[in-house]
């Protein structure tokens, strides 16, 4: 089975419920790319990456000039994927390069599952047959009485955990906004996001103020390219950390977890460049005992955590799932668990009549 062509199709989607971010970068929609590969046997794979709202043209132009290295190639996905990065790794080794790859890559495992007439989760080697969901939230902005509502929300519909975001100018407001949430559900399983925003002396501080939160972990603390200051702070406190949204290679995800510098392995399956590089990593990570928790897309993440031995969990970040930016038709968590569809392939239809409404020309 060879590839006949690849097709690319560039959607910026509006965020359903408001925007993302802070004053440097208010995200407003998330840029989808999708592609389209057809097989000289007539199947077609399909595949997708994303961005936050941003590089999805320098995506394009990196696919357009990757494709016609890839026509008439065998569909295998690990020499495709390891040609393909060679031939991009110049404008780095990950980033644009490893979110653009991702695109074909998905797809071709696609067409893979759909040739063999089955689940993409078998064709990888099922080891479960339902992935359990956290509630996440994009909730810097509410009032500590809404937070609590959001999580106490996702505790009844079945989620095994709740992640907040933290980082409020006052530490003792993040403090207090936890401290409401724990009364309110007990000893549910709680998570804290920092999104990068603090400096190691802070990082320390929020994290001996938040011990007797009894988090499961807290996330991002600091900038994700300072591997040293992650071991520091881990040193230095006994709340693991989770981190990975941001991390883009197999060789960036082995320092942080050769110097003992992160507990939970968050990859994005489109960040990290598709399903083959995941499972390296997902494989590294086993060795070193971590669990599998990625970041995003939780419909394709969770879909492939069935088939990850140290998966521990998906992220079901409330206003930004594919089904709710309506990048494919809906498949809704079942009671807090993700239970992939039994069909050939990944499972995932796109949303076409949507995502040509909000089609960018490049």
């Amino acid at each position: 089975m060879k590839i006949e062509s690849i097709e690319y199709q560039l959607s910026r989607l509006p965020l359903p419920k408001g925007t993302w971010g802070d004053q440097i970068h208010v995200v407003t929609h998330i840029e989808i790319i999708t592609a389209h590969l057809t097989t000289d046997t007539g199947v077609v794979g399909v595949g997708l990456s994303h961005t936050s709202g941003v590089g999805g043209r320098a995506m394009m132009a990196m696919l357009e000039e990757l494709t016609p290295t890839l026509i008439g190639q065998e569909v295998a996905a690990v020499p495709l994927w390891h040609r393909s990065w060679q031939y991009l790794r110049d404008n780095g080794p990950g980033g644009t390069t490893t979110l653009a790859l991702a695109a074909v890559d998905i797809a071709v495992w696609d067409a893979l599952a759909k040739e063999r007439g089955v689940p993409l989760a078998d064709l990888l080697g099922r080891v479960r047959d339902r992935v359990p969901l956290y509630g996440s939230g994009i909730n810097l902005n509410l009032s500590a009485e809404e937070v609590v509502e959001q999580v106490k929300g996702w505790k009844a519909d079945g989620y095994f955990a709740a992640k907040v975001k933290v980082g409020k100018p006052d530490l003792e407001e993040d403090v207090e906004r936890l401290t409401k949430i724990r009364e309110a559900v007990g000893m549910y399983p709680l998570m804290v996001d920092a999104n990068q925003g603090w400096t190691l002396g802070q990082a320390v501080q929020a994290m001996s103020r938040f011990e007797h939160l009894g988090l499961y972990w807290v996330e991002e603390p600091l900038r994700v390219d300072d591997v040293v200051a992650h071991q520091r702070l881990r040193a230095r406190s006994t709340t693991p950390i989770g981190l990975g949204e941001n991390v883009y290679t197999l060789q960036q995800f082995n320092q942080y977890l050769a110097n003992d510098a992160c507990d939970f392995v968050q990859a994005d399956l489109g960040r990290v460049g598709g399903i083959t590089p995941y499972l390296d990593i997902a494989a590294l990570a086993r060795a070193y005992c971590a669990p599998m928790a990625p970041h995003f897309v939780v419909e394709l993440s969770a879909h492939v955590l069935c088939s990850v031995p140290n998966a521990l969990c998906g992220e079901m970040t409330d206003g930004g799932t594919l089904t709710e930016l309506g990048a494919i038709l809906p498949q809704p968590p079942q009671h807090g668990f993700f239970v992939p569809r039994d069909v050939p392939g990944h499972g995932l239809e796109l949303d076409t009549e949507h995502l040509a409404a909000h089609r960018v020309e490049v």
